[in-house]
């Protein structure tokens, strides 16, 4: 199985899946934490509906309530930096598993259940695709046998490049949360029409160094 992924690894398209599955998973949980990290309720929904008595119960909690936000802004950030991602999808994981259960347990409808389960999915991809990081994890001391200094460097995957367009994402992530919106702005279409360029932009750089890097 390992030698099937380190064969996937060596295809631009599944470097640029992991990639943009990061800025994509990351976007998510840093949009959906800010509300939380500022003590705000995340949905309007009345209290007698289970969707809404579950948030409002959640919201109540007060000081947890930050703290699920104040998590999922730490494993999405790190997921978006490219350089921390395996850590980001370490933390990542558990949260989105528990998220993806709530989401079918409590009737949440199908699209949310829906978008959760893709969720979980692309995260169990992140972490098979650095699977070299933490399956020590689960060997004994012993048996511990990891030296990946003479492996060659995968340039296009580490380029500062990536790294410095997971920051822009991030910042223009928290942007709309900090800028008071009026009705009618067209600061939702700029915000999102940001978004989409910085993303094409990173992939058409990113193309054009690729032939560079092989040389």
């Amino acid at each position: 199985m390992f030698g099937f992924i380190d064969n996937l690894k060596k295809l631009v398209f599944f470097k640029l899946t992991a990639i943009y599955l990061r800025y994509l998973i990351g976007f998510a949980f840093v949009f959906a934490s800010i509300v939380k990290i500022k003590g705000e309720r995340f949905t309007t929904l009345p209290t007698d509906t289970p969707v809404g008595y579950f948030f409002e119960a959640m919201y109540q909690s007060g000081f947890y309530w930050q703290f699920l936000g104040w998590s999922q802004f730490i494993a999405g950030a790190l997921l978006m930096t490219q350089r921390f991602a395996t850590l980001g999808a370490m933390m990542f994981f558990p949260i989105i598993l528990n998220v993806t259960l709530i989401t079918h347990s409590v009737n949440f409808g199908t699209g949310t259940p829906t978008i959760t389960t893709l969720m979980l999915l692309g995260t169990t991809f992140l972490l098979v695709w650095d699977y070299r990081k933490w399956t020590i994890l689960f060997l004994p001391d012993h048996r511990i046998k990891l030296d990946l200094t003479q492996t060659p460097e995968d340039r296009f995957m580490t380029h500062p490049a990536w790294i410095i367009t997971g920051f822009i994402f991030l910042v223009l992530t928290v942007l709309p949360n900090v800028i008071v919106v009026q009705k009618n702005s067209l600061l939702p279409l700029f915000w999102i029409s940001a978004l989409l360029l910085t993303g094409l932009a990173a992939f058409a750089y990113m193309m054009v160094k690729r032939k560079k890097l092989k040389g």
